[in-house]
């Protein structure tokens, strides 16, 4: 059971296209030729959930150009928490690392 001060936050379905550039695997910055689209199936405080044909490592560090409400957040940094292969594409859990403060309160308000 989880403590008072680790309970996770609810995750808000929101379908959105996201847009990546660039990631870093272990420690060293990955510059894609073209992006990659992702699909963000669920957002919260403390991450999102993305539906992505392209496997990711553990750890792997992914700068996401996300819209939120209609306003764009660029360069959100976020960690691959977990991945679970579905056929052809991966179900991605990743974790907020810097969240840019408009989209923090968003998130926060967020119903």
């Amino acid at each position: 059971m989880l403590d008072s001060y680790e309970k996770e936050e609810p995750k808000l379905k929101y379908f959105e296209r996201i847009q990546l550039y660039n990631y870093y695997h272990k420690g060293k910055l990955v510059k894609l030729d073209s992006s990659l689209e992702l699909i963000m199936m669920s957002i919260s405080i403390e991450g999102l959930d993305i539906i992505t044909d392209k496997e990711f490592d553990k750890e792997d560090i992914l700068l996401l150009n996300i819209r939120f409400e209609g306003f764009p957040f660029d360069k959100v940094l976020s960690k691959v928490k977990s991945l679970d292969k579905i056929g052809e594409m991966y179900m991605i859990s990743l974790e907020f690392i810097g969240i840019p403060n408009f989209l923090f309160e968003k998130l926060k308000n967020a119903k």
